[in-house]
């Protein structure tokens, strides 16, 4: 099992779709973690839920979310803990 490494330290609301999903891809390498357009977010967040290395983190639903910003800061703040 891929271990989580203990920082992400991507900014959604500081980055393009492309630039977060390419980072996500690099830093969890060893997971099936899908690269979609921005149009089709969703299907990366919901891969996610399906990874072993995020199987101990309440990922966040995407349907919850209409962009994909809101959903990364939540799923980034899931996986950092709240920084101070």
């Amino acid at each position: 099992m891929a271990s989580i490494p203990k920082f992400f330290p991507y900014v959604p609301h500081y980055s393009s779709w492309e630039d977060f999903n390419g980072n996500l891809i690099m830093s969890y390498g060893a997971e099936p973690i899908a690269y979609t357009t921005a149009e089709n977010w969703k299907e990366t967040a919901n891969s996610l839920t399906q990874t072993p290395a995020f199987s101990g983190y309440p990922v966040p639903d995407p349907s919850l979310y209409s962009n994909w910003q809101d959903w990364a800061s939540e799923f980034v703040l899931i996986v950092n803990g709240k920084v101070r």
